[in-house]
């Protein structure tokens, strides 16, 4: 019984404590929280319906970029080599097109999510492409 009685005043003695506050002064508590978070980076391009317009010009769709990569990323459109005269047409700006066959639409030197809408200029060499493509290359 005095056993029971020590423990159950131990008790209320230490729950007093911790439910006590200071009389004077403020008290300030620091939490210091680390995470680490993957890399994730996706460049997608949903399609628009058509086709080329009067003027040459082919509306592509509109381009979603989500990268969280600190450091940025760029995006690349891949292409055929052999369309000197052609460009393509990011947000309004004019991008020639490279003749490696590879053209930077973006560099981001920041994470982002973008949208953009793409099309291409093939100025006066009208024919068929035989392919495109959308690539994204993070910066470690």
């Amino acid at each position: 019984m005095l056993r029971s009685k020590r423990i159950a005043m131990t008790t209320a003695v230490a729950i007093a404590a911790l439910t006590a506050t200071p009389s004077s002064g403020n008290i300030n508590r620091t939490i210091y929280l680390r995470a680490f978070v993957p890399v994730y980076c996706n460049v997608e391009l949903t399609p628009s319906i058509g086709g080329e317009a009067a003027d040459g010009i082919i509306d592509l769709g509109r381009s979603q970029e989500f990268c969280n990569a600190p450091r940025g990323y760029r995006i690349i459109l891949e292409h055929p080599t052999d369309l000197s005269q052609a460009a393509v047409i990011s947000d309004a700006v004019r991008i020639p097109l490279s003749e490696t066959g590879e053209t930077v639409l973006a560099d981001s030197d920041q994470p982002a999510i973008q949208f953009r809408d793409l099309a291409l200029d093939l100025g006066h060499e009208h024919g068929s492409i035989s392919r495109l493509g959308l690539r994204m290359e993070v910066k470690y």
